[in-house]
Parts: C-alpha cells; sequence; structure tokens
C-alpha cells in the first residue's frame, strides 16, 4: 500500500510522525486516528447492516419465487446463499471466511496489524449473503473483521510501525462492537480482552475514543434503543445465587460441546475435495432442512432471544433450541460461511438459560425469579465460556440489555463458566483456529520487545548505506563500519549481499573488484511489517549475513543488521 508521504521517527517516549515540516506527537496522531477509525467503523456497522437487510429481501423474494416447490424453497434458497457466500470468500479473500475475529487476532500477533484492505469489501458482503439468506451466524464477527481492517489501513497509509498499527485495528474492533449492538463499554473491553490480550493504559484510552464516536454514530443513524427490551429482573433470594452459580457449570458444558462441535464439523468439511461452491451449497441446505422445523435457528436470531426475554419460550422448546443453534452455526461456518459465533453463543445461552429457570422455577417458585432472568444469565455465560472473555461477557449482555438489577448473578454465573470452559476447552473458541494452524496464542499474545517492534520501526531509526554492483572493493570497505555484512542493489532490486570477511579479503588480494563479483545470494528477506522476532529468528542461522527489507513491489527499502537487532533486544523497548 503506498504511503502518504508520512515518516515516523522513534523518541524516548515513542513515535513522532512528520508529514515533511510538520512534527505530530503519537499521542495527537492516535487520538485523531482513533476518532477516524470510530467514524469509519460506526458507517460501516450502519452499512453493514443495510447490506444485511438487502440480502435478506433478495432472499424472501426467491423464496417467494420458489414457492412451488413447497419446503425446499427454503432449503434451495439458502443453499444459493451459502454458495454465494462460500464463492465470493474463497476467490477474493479466503481469510473473510469464518468468524473473522481468530484472523484480527493472528494480524495483530503476527503480521504487525497488518490486513489487507479489500477485507473490508469481501467480509462485508460473503457475511451479508450468509446472514441474510439464513446461515446461523452473527454480525459481530464481520463487524470485527470490517472496524479492525479499516483501523489497520489507515495505520498502513502512513506507514505507522507495528504497535501503533495494532492500537488501530483494536480501535476498528472497538468501533464494529459499539455500533452494532449499542456497547461502548462492551466494545472497549472485547478490543481489549479478546483481540490485544491486555489492557495497557495507552491503548485502552484510544480505544475508548474510537468506541465512544463510533456508538454516537451507531445511535444517531440506529437508533438509541438496547438490542433487547428486558423486563426488570431482580434476585428474590440469595438462595438464588446457587442456581446462578449452576448455571454457569451447565453453559461452561454446553459451550464446550458447541467449540468441539464447531470444528469436528469444519475438519469433515475441510477434507472433503469439492469446489467451495458445492460445499456452501451443501452446507446451507442442510441449515434450510432445519429450519424448516425450527426456523428460529436461521440468522442472527435476536427475535427468538427477545421471545425468550418476554416469557413465550416453553422448557422443552428453549431445550430443543438450545441444541440446534450451535449445529446449524457449525455448519454455517463448516460450509464457507463467513460470520460470528458472538450471537450464536447468545442465542445458546438465552434458550438453555431459559429451560434451567423454568425448571428451577418449577422446583422452587417461592424464591426463584421468572425464567427470563436465567435466560438472560446464560447469554453471558455460554459465551464466556466459548471465548474465555468474562468482563467483555458481562458488560455487552448488561448494555445490550440495560438492566443493571440482574448483575450479581450475572458476574457468578459468568465467571464460573470462563474458569470451567477454559479448563474443559484447553483454548477459546478463537484461540483453537490459531492453534489449528499452529500458531501458539497464548505465546504470542505476550510477546517481547522485538515481536512488538516491527521491521519498519527500526528502519525509521538507522542510517541506510547503498552499495551498488558496480562499486569497487576498496571503495565499500571503506564505507563499512562495524557493519558485518551488506547488501547489494542494483536498479532498486537486491542482487545479492557481501560479508564483512569476504570484503577484507578481496580488498588484500584487488581492491578493484567489483562488488557484484563477491556477492553471494541472499537466503531471506523481511517485508516492513514484520516483528522484529522474525528477523531475530532468522539470524539463527549464522549462514545469513544480512536481511534485505523490500516492499511488495520487491523494491529494496533498507536493510536490518544483527547489531540492529542487538539494540533492539538490549534496549528492552516497548512496542
Amino acid at each position: 500500500m503506498s504511503s502518504l508521504g508520512a515518516v515516523f521517527s522513534r523518541n524516548a517516549c515513542g513515535y513522532d510522525l512528520r508529514f515533511g515540516t510538520l512534527r505530530v506527537p503519537q499521542s495527537t496522531y492516535l487520538l485523531i486516528a482513533a476518532l477516524l477509525v470510530g467514524v469509519g467503523g460506526g458507517l460501516g456497522a450502519v452499512a453493514f447492516r443495510a447490506l444485511i437487510a438487502l440480502a435478506t429481501t433478495i432472499a424472501s423474494d426467491l423464496t417467494r419465487l420458489l414457492g412451488p416447490l413447497g419446503p425446499f424453497a427454503l432449503i434451495v434458497t439458502l443453499g444459493v446463499g451459502g454458495a454465494l457466500a462460500a464463492w465470493i470468500a474463497a476467490r477474493f479473500a479466503p481469510e473473510a471466511r469464518g468468524h473473522g475475529v481468530p484472523e484480527v487476532m493472528a494480524a495483530v500477533a503476527l503480521r504487525g496489524g497488518v490486513i489487507r484492505p479489500r477485507i473490508i469489501v469481501i467480509k462485508a458482503l460473503a457475511s451479508a449473503m450468509t446472514i441474510g439468506f439464513g446461515g446461523a451466524a452473527g454480525r459481530e464477527g464481520p463487524i470485527v473483521q470490517i472496524g479492525s481492517t479499516i483501523g489497520s489501513v489507515l495505520g498502513q497509509l502512513v506507514r505507522a510501525p507495528a504497535p501503533i498499527v495494532r492500537t488501530l485495528v483494536a480501535c476498528g474492533a472497538a468501533a464494529g462492537i459499539s455500533a452494532t449492538f449499542n456497547a461502548p463499554i462492551g466494545g472497549v473491553f472485547f478490543a481489549s480482552e479478546v483481540i490485544l490480550g491486555d489492557f495497557a493504559p495507552r491503548s485502552f484510552a484510544v480505544i475508548v475514543v474510537a468506541s465512544v464516536t463510533s456508538a454516537v454514530i451507531g445511535r444517531t443513524l440506529l437508533g438509541n434503543r438496547p438490542s433487547f427490551d428486558a423486563s426488570a429482573f431482580y434476585l428474590v433470594s440469595p438462595n438464588e445465587l446457587a442456581l446462578y452459580a449452576l448455571l454457569g457449570v451447565i453453559c461452561a458444558f454446553w459451550a464446550t460441546g458447541f467449540v468441539k462441535l464447531l470444528y469436528f464439523c469444519e475438519d469433515k468439511a475441510d477434507a472433503i475435495k469439492a469446489p467451495a461452491i458445492v460445499k456452501g451449497f451443501a452446507g446451507f441446505a442442510a441449515v434450510g432442512a432445519i429450519g424448516v422445523f425450527l426456523p428460529q435457528i436461521l440468522g442472527v436470531g435476536y427475535g427468538a432471544m427477545q421471545h425468550v426475554l418476554d416469557g413465550h419460550v416453553d422448557a422443552g422448546r428453549a431445550a430443543l433450541l438450545a441444541a440446534a443453534k450451535p449445529v446449524a452455526t457449525s455448519l454455517t461456518l463448516a460450509a464457507g460461511g463467513s460470520g460470528g459465533v458472538f450471537a450464536p453463543s447468545l442465542y445458546t445461552g438465552a434458550m438453555l438459560g431459559d429451560a434451567f429457570g423454568r425448571i428451577a422455577h418449577l422446583a422452587f417458585p417461592s424464591w426463584t425469579a421468572t425464567a427470563a432472568a436465567y435466560g438472560l444469565v446464560g447469554m453471558a455465560a455460554v459465551f464466556a465460556a466459548a471465548a474465555e472473555a468474562p468482563i467483555t461477557a458481562i458488560m455487552i449482555v448488561f448494555e445490550m440489555s440495560d438492566d443493571y438489577t440482574i448483575i450479581l448473578p450475572l458476574m457468578i454465573a459468568t465467571v464460573i463458566a470462563s474458569v470451567l470452559g477454559r479448563r474443559l476447552l484447553g483454548s477459546t473458541v478463537y484461540e483453537m483456529k490459531l492453534e489449528r494452524r499452529g500458531i501458539d496464542w497464548q505465546h504470542v499474545r505476550r510477546p517481547h520487545a522485538l515481536a512488538e517492534e516491527s521491521v519498519a520501526g527500526i528502519l525509521a531509526t538507522i542510517d541506510h548505506e547503498v552499495f551498488a554492483g558496480s562499486e569497487q572493493a576498496g571503495a565499500a570497505a571503506g564505507r563499512l563500519g562495524a557493519r558485518d555484512g551488506f547488501t547489494v542493489i542494483e536498479s532498486g532490486a537486491v542482487i545479492g549481499a557481501v560479508s564483512a570477511a569476504s570484503l577484507a579479503h578481496a580488498v588484500a588480494e584487488d581492491p578493484r573488484a567489483l562488488l557484484s563479483t563477491l556477492t553471494v545470494p541472499v537466503t531471506a528477506t523481511l517485508d516492513p511489517a514484520d516483528p522484529l522476532s522474525r528477523a531475530a529468528d532468522l539470524f539463527a542461522d549464522a549462514s545469513v549475513i544480512v536481511l534485505p527489507v523490500v516492499d511488495a513491489e520487491g523494491k529494496h527499502v533498507g536493510t536490518i543488521h544483527r547489531g540492529d537487532v542487538l539494540d533492539a533486544y538490549r534496549s528492552g523497548r516497548p512496542g
């Protein structure tokens, strides 16, 4: 991605951004950027919901057109939507398939927050097709990925160092959650707890700015109302706390089954050698077949959750829906659909909690609340168990329901479910997707200073000597200094590397020898967005002389030496 002519330079307090003679401190830049990301995330959430509405209208028209097929009309409609969603993702951006959140986490941990700009469009289209046509997935994964991409692109446009880009990615995630669910506090905690994995004060402050900005836009354009209309739930008796604790345990086991089923279905689908369009049609058609008998499991499912909170779902049907939704979601995502698991987790928890609450109220009518109160708590508990994000679950469900009176049971059930869920799963629903790709999230989420520092950040702080192949060895030796080698460049491209020892030997024999005759092939290169930890790993090979840094077009933009990595290591400077 081309730069806007901006240059970041390191100082004792972080980075300065320079546009020509204009110098902008890092704190000022991040504040401005967070505002822009908040605006982009808010408008993106609004546009995404409009796109889903358009896809829903198209799907409804198609179902009516296929009316003569009877129940098969719904099955065919979902199959068409699945085929389109799977084809779009597979053809234009495979990382747009599935949850969306693990892909953002991987970008933050491994690529300095760099995400391809095309994700904004491809994720929106694939997810709108998935959800609008009835796929059992949520909006939060797509909007997190879309918002995060907006933040990443804003950082890439000015070639910001990796730590700044990562912060902007988290700002985008918070902005997306905030506008989509009218939950600015929950958006902040989701970005910090799930995406970044910590609550660093500097990043937390700018994430708040982005989340609040996005919430203002969302409330202006979508209305200032909670996602659910919850009645005034309250704790009837302290004895109920034991029941809520038991509900937390049940939700943890249920969430464990959900997550394992999800990845079991993905494994089976991946093992099938068939075009994406065929898998998409078959998987979504299977979801449609379930939807013929249980239409409440189709789509995001907020209407069905509201029915639970209104007390209109009996225990038997609630338990059936709590089992059917994970199956439908697993089929949707395994087939190549694009959507999140947050809303399905809330749905499953609402149904499970309602069924549990009805049984509890039947057994202890004098000191238990209505079943709907347990449904609200179950929403947070299932997500907390699956994602090990208790603070996020508590805050988002609290904001989505706008009901503070249930906060104590909510905290107890959610914390128990989160702790037990980690023991049962070993990883979260998001981490497991990364681990299946060989990425140890627990290791990379707390990186060393070398992983916090980007290659681009180091290049901005060191001087570069350019050595041409036509230069003589004697002249090059006079400019080598304390370096242990250098890269040889011709017409902006790397043609090889020369070690200090080889140069000294050449000077002793023939100082007029051309550098082009002394080069050895370069075995590895770096991208400006790579973390410096990758350079350290490559330098572990003693045969690596230097590491040229090349951009997307293959043009040489600088060289990293062993000394640069050692200096960064000794300074222990944070990203």
